[in-house]
């Protein structure tokens, strides 16, 4: 080749030096062919010819044989706009009802999601070492377990909440047997302290049929989460009630039975509310709700987007106007996906699970450290899911786009048929008495025990993996040591590690 035939390497990338190669400026040349056509001049390949290309790839599988259901909603091989019985979507905009697009118009544009982080250490003093940690190092607010930490009494919280300005950091609780008795004490420490009603703010964990499905108290909703409602008036940072729906997720249920679940809770505490007096509008802003968020991230995005609209309509059908019907929505990372094989892994998890939370449009994120499952979490399994959450928004800024997701044929399709299902599951509960009979009467307990027999059954056939564990284990690995877990609460509805009997067989 002659001197004359080289090119250089910025020629090939279309782009040409300076003369003399001094202060180097480039410019892009646009291709004059094969410039893509415009939009309205493509036409739609034929289906039959796209499935005979993709079956050639397939070493004799059909094209069907991709797909695959969730939760029982079918999911299509492919998405297009002439798809026989697209839906359309109810979208809206955000912060507009139906509210499948976000709870308000801004969302997280401003400060991104509240990175929430848990604390279950052992005793006042390790507790309090790990919220101030958690607060100096960029997490935005503390959710506190009253169980595993050990709380006694009022003095147990202010101990673990030492140093902290509660004017400024929102306090969450995770709804436990004593959930009323907790949420009181946070009550009497703001008193206490003095903090302005206005510049209160968290979520107390009032709870009783959650904690009734995780902890098998009576599955009761009385008079006193009226109360607790009544003594957080004019504190609009506040919300007092909690319907939380991952000791169902933890239990095996999908996602359908885990936004029906939560609906109906809702459902019930809207009642008992409005049987204490306080009128719907007051009632719907005193309550937030915590779903899960797992590794399948599209489920995941649809199952927020689908709970929010399920919710308006809820809201809609008991009278509310626009402003008090949008979901307040915190995003728990699955327990029940956490492994305690090869656990690294699960730093990929509860990443991908924060990601599909954030751009679902929660309002608050919590990760559980990737060594939950092996025992409770050490400084560096907290730092990594902390610092997971800072790279997803101050490094991805992923917080900078509301409901990304939205228009895609895929997610709004699986978003519709999600809620959808949910609706009459919520519906199906409602008709058989209610959230707190269908507790009580067994009927949750057997329904999770079926999903969890079934997603067992797909694992053991190799239908679902779990990398690190049924797939791809690594023989050498040396098991990390942590401090024995939290107590394992005795209700109907256990956590079920998908892992756990894999691990079993192992010998792990």
């Amino acid at each position: 080749m002659s001197s004359s035939q080289v090119m250089t390497s910025a020629e090939v990338m279309g782009h040409t030096a300076s003369p003399g190669g001094v202060g180097l400026t480039y410019h892009l040349h646009m291709p004059e062919q094969g410039v893509p056509p415009e939009v309205d001049e493509v036409e739609l390949a034929d289906r039959a010819a796209w499935s005979d290309l993709a079956a050639g790839s397939l070493r004799g599988d059909t094209v069907e044989s991709l797909t695959t259901t969730v939760d029982g909603i079918p999911v299509r091989v492919l998405y297009r706009s002439d798809d026989p019985g697209m839906v359309e979507p109810e979208l809206g905009v955000p912060g507009s009802s139906p509210h499948t697009r976000g709870g308000s118009a801004s969302a997280g544009l401003v400060g991104g999601w509240d990175v929430r982080a848990l604390v279950q250490d052992v005793g006042p003093t390790a507790a309090n070492a790990s919220v101030l940690d958690e607060l100096a190092n960029g997490s935005t607010s503390v959710l506190l377990d009253p169980v595993a930490i050990e709380m006694a009494d009022m003095s147990d919280l202010d101990s673990t909440l030492g140093g902290v300005h509660l004017e400024m950091v929102p306090v969450a609780l995770v709804p436990g047997p004593r959930c009323v008795e907790t949420a009181n004490w946070l009550i009497d420490l703001w008193d206490d302290r003095g903090i302005p009603v206005g510049d209160r703010s968290g979520d107390l964990g009032v709870d009783p049929l959650g904690v009734a499905s995780r902890h098998g108290t009576p599955a009761a909703v009385g008079s006193s989460i009226a109360e607790v409602v009544s003594r957080v008036a004019g504190a609009d940072g506040v919300r007092a009630v909690s319907i939380d729906s991952t000791p169902y997720s933890d239990a095996g249920l999908g996602p359908s039975w885990e936004v029906a679940c939560s609906l109906a809770t809702g459902v019930a505490y809207l009642r008992a509310l409005e049987d204490g007096g306080v009128e719907v509008d007051r009632a719907l802003g005193s309550m937030a709700f915590t779903y899960s968020a797992s590794a399948d991230q599209f489920m995941t995005i649809a199952k927020f987007r689908a709970a929010r609209r399920c919710w308006d309509r809820v809201a809609a059908v008991s009278g509310s106007g626009a402003p008090g019907r949008a979901q307040v929505q915190r995003a728990l990372t699955s327990a029940a996906m956490l492994t305690r094989v090869g656990p690294w892994v699960n730093m990929l998890r509860v990443t991908v699970a924060g990601f599909a939370a954030g751009i679902a449009g929660a309002d608050s994120v919590t990760l559980h450290p990737f060594d939950s499952a092996v025992g409770r979490p050490d400084a560096f399994g907290r730092r990594m899911a902390r610092n997971a959450q800072l790279l997803l928004l101050e490094e991805s800024n992923l917080a900078r786009i509301v409901d990304p997701a939205g228009g895609s044929w895929y997610v709004e399709d699986l978003t519709d048929r999600l809620a959808r299902a949910a609706w009459e599951l919520f519906t199906s509960i409602e008709a058989d008495g209610g959230m707190a009979e269908a507790i009580a009467g067994g009927r949750i307990a057997a329904e999770a025990e079926a999903a969890w027999s079934a997603g067992q059954e797909r694992l053991a056939t190799g239908e679902e993996v779990i990398t690190g564990v049924t797939n791809f284990r690594d023989p050498n690995e040396v098991p990390l040591v942590r401090p024995g877990p939290s107590p394992t609460p005795e209700g109907p509805l256990p956590l079920r590690r998908s892992a756990s009997p894999f691990e079993a067989e192992a010998g792990s």
